[in-house]
């Protein structure tokens, strides 16, 4: 798969005339993604970066154990020192304020964007009744303040919840400097209302306006672009590109400059070429009239962006992380993007952390599914003392797309007589213990370190693929969408399918289903989708299939931060049908079934494999040659930029989609033939083949008297046969005896 087209077509919807002459696009590891930690950025990077005040009529309780700019100190323990305490008056009902603004000039050129939020509430002195229970977000736009979030039901908290988190809607997010928190009702108590923490989670982007000359060079030393404040200044890695009324209508690439984003204003067609365009994940390319148009794709090389890796200026190695909700095992990480799972042959680099020692760690039990979009290794280390124990950290991994996941599976040790380097951890026997990262005890075993063989993509042109459609396996593996916190009838949302969105889910392969914590054989039924939220029934059967009751959970799928998300909407059972049906009118409810299970019926589902189509990539480039095979079920255009195109078949050549948007010549080489299997005439159209014969649209007369019209073999009318083919169009013959 060729992972530079799926990346940039992936989100967008409109796009802009972006044309690389000579280059070509690829995509690498996203700079700030989705759920970077705002408040710990913009406090670690100087001192009076931000402020926090109370909004107008609030009375902060200002002790020395209790100042307001607590609530984004990053202290989330359990600790008195670290709360916030507000007045909401001597029991009227004055709403509780806190506005945390980021100072402008320290942060010029930025732009963040709040996706989600989390509320730590405070552990003491009537901690529940002064806990928020409704409450709303709000960001300054420079003139008023916009709704991002408001509770729509009270927030009910116990002594078993200490935060929660809550996603911002995608239509309510945008850049703001100012943040305003406001609780319009707490726990019961009519003075106080308390808070542990807060903290905002989303983008951070930089953001320049393009200023050069008519053909002016995109380099890392020239200052052709505007920050924020409308100051000259050079090309900043990752930053948002702005193309708008001023500046040239062309651009030149030198080297290879990293961008998070290109926008163009409406009327901008700025046509840019040269070098290389370093596309961050998940890349995207706003406004414009036009489509993306370029006339080179390649392969991305392989960037690691797993950071396990000590590279010459790290001091401090970063370990796999620890699950929060289990000590024994990690969580899910993107390892490495650009990467094809089937592909690696074996693991370099692993280290072993046990206690303050790094143990060097060899590859193991390196096992891969059929079709490879799984696999699992161990890494084990022989340590040198009597009794000569052996230590060992599983690795699970998963493709997703062109990247690869991991998390560790356990860590575990041995000290059985006999036993070797090599042998299976699975197995009973050895002891586990808990998995150590940064942040936890040192009394488990971290891993780090970790690089893979083979697997990489080259960079060399290799064979286009274009929006080609995808298994992705959910990250999650085989643990269980989870329930949600406060009913466990119902579900809460989680990361399952990263970089995707829902309106390209086409399909859900299968998925694993659980009664009771026992795994069932599972089907995938009645699968719908309305582009911004699909559904499916995960069924299975507490017996034998026809036996026992038909269960069933309900799994719905939508657009968040980083990707689509999954959670479980019901768990139903039916005893009357015992085979696949539609349970929406099932009214017998059963729990969740997660991780936290503990007794009752529940049933839980889990092993998503899910199913996203492709988009389409416009070649307009004035001459093209076909010069590799264009796979994928994605679809190809073929549109000039401006004028005409000449697009050169040098062999037979096979597209399955393809739209002709322009004035194209097709040259064909000896031998040569282009067979479409689907197409789509625009109104623009004007296609020439130079031969007859070598151009086919379908198996057979499809093309109706108009769309036929925008055809012409060297010039002259074109018709199409009963194969499919473009020939000359017959005129008559006239015969003088």
């Amino acid at each position: 798969m060729n992972a530079t087209i799926n990346v940039l077509r992936r989100r967008l919807s409109a796009f802009a005339a972006l044309s690389c002459a000579s280059g070509y696009l690829t995509a690498s590891a996203a700079v700030n993604g989705p759920g970077v930690d705002i408040t710990a950025f913009v406090r670690n990077s100087g001192v009076g970066n931000y402020t926090v005040e109370a909004g107008s009529s609030t009375v902060v309780n200002q002790g020395s154990s209790a100042p307001i700019a607590a609530a984004f100190d990053g202290n989330t323990a359990a600790d008195a020192d670290a709360r916030v305490l507000i007045r909401n008056g001597s029991g009227d009902p004055t709403p509780a304020r806190i506005l945390y603004s980021i100072v402008d000039s320290a942060f010029i050129g930025y732009d963040f964007e709040v996706c989600s939020f989390t509320l730590y509430r405070v552990t003491r002195d009537s901690a529940l009744e002064r806990s928020p229970t409704e409450f709303k977000l709000e960001g300054w736009d420079g003139s008023n303040w916009k709704l991002l979030f408001e509770t729509d039901e009270t927030q009910a908290w116990d002594w078993d919840t200490y935060q929660r988190t809550y996603t911002i809607p995608s239509e309510n997010r945008g850049s703001y400097r100012k943040y305003l928190f406001t609780v319009t009702k707490n726990g019961g108590d009519p003075y106080w209302t308390g808070l542990q923490e807060i903290m905002f989670h989303g983008n951070i982007t930089h953001g320049l306006v393009w200023n050069g000359s008519d053909g002016a060079r995109w380099n890392a030393t020239d200052a052709n672009w505007l920050d924020g404040t409308g100051v000259s200044t050079n090309w900043i890695p990752g930053a948002k590109a702005f193309f708008g009324e001023r500046g040239s209508t062309s651009v030149t690439v030198e080297g290879t400059n990293v961008v998070g984003e290109i926008s163009f204003s409406p009327t901008n067609t700025c046509t840019i070429s040269g070098g290389t365009l370093a596309m961050t994940l998940p890349a995207e390319i706003h406004a414009g009239n036009g489509d993306i148009v370029a006339s080179e794709m390649t392969d991305a090389a392989p960037v690691d962006v797993y950071k396990g890796y000590l590279d010459a200026n790290e001091t401090q190695p970063e370990y796999f992380p620890v699950d929060p909700d289990n000590k024994n095992q990690g969580s899910w990480i993107l390892l490495w993007r650009n990467r094809k799972l089937p592909d690696i042959t074996g693991f370099t680099g692993a280290v072993i952390r046990q206690g303050s020692d790094n143990r060097p760690a060899q590859a193991y039990n390196f096992i891969k599914d059929e079709g490879g979009v799984t696999a699992s290794v161990q890494f084990q280390h022989l340590l040198s003392y009597d009794p000569y124990p052996i230590i060992c950290v599983k690795l699970l991994l998963a493709q997703c797309g062109a990247d690869v996941y991991g998390r560790i599976a356990y860590a575990k040790y041995s000290y059985v007589e006999g036993r070797q380097l090599g042998d299976d951890f699975d197995a009973s026997g050895p002891g586990a213990t808990t998995v150590s990262d940064y942040n936890v005890s040192s009394s488990g075993y971290g891993l780090f370190g970790v690089k893979p063989v083979g697997g990489e993509l080259s960079g060399e042109p290799l064979a286009v693929s274009v929006g080609e459609s995808a298994k992705y396996v959910s990250p999650l593996g085989e643990r269980y969408l989870p329930k949600s916190a406060t009913n466990s009838k119902t579900g809460d949302a989680v990361l399952c399918f990263p970089g995707c969105r829902v309106a390209d889910l086409f399909a859900i392969d299968s998925a694993g289903i659980c009664y009771n914590g026992s795994p069932k054989s599972a089907t995938v039924h009645y699968f719908t989708n309305s582009v911004t939220n699909a559904t499916v029934q995960v069924q299975g059967n507490t017996g034998d299939p026809g036996v026992g009751a038909q269960l069933c959970v309900k799994v719905e799928f939508t657009d968040g931060v980083g990707g689509v998300y999954a959670r479980a909407v019901y768990a139903k059972y039916d005893w009357s049908i015992k085979t696949a049906h539609d349970f929406d009118g099932v009214t017998s409810i059963a729990d969740i079934y997660d991780e936290t299970y503990v007794t009752g019926a529940a049933y839980g589902v889990n092993d998503l494999v899910a199913e996203f189509k492709g988009s389409r990539v416009t070649f307009g480039a004035p001459t093209l040659t076909l010069d590799r095979e264009i796979t994928g079920d994605g679809t190809v255009r073929f549109a000039p930029l401006s004028g005409s195109q000449t697009v050169t078949v040098p062999a037979a050549r096979t597209l399955d989609k393809v739209v002709f948007g322009g004035a194209t010549t097709f040259a064909f080489n000896q031998g040569a033939s282009l067979s479409v299997g689907t197409a789509e005439i625009e109104d623009a159209a004007a296609v020439n083949v130079s031969g007859e014969s070598l151009l086919r649209i379908g198996t057979s007369k499809g093309l109706t008297k108009g769309e036929r019209a925008h055809f012409a073999i060297n010039g002259a009318g074109a018709m199409q046969d009963d194969g499919g083919w473009i020939v000359r169009k017959s005129g008559m013959t006239v015969t003088i005896r």
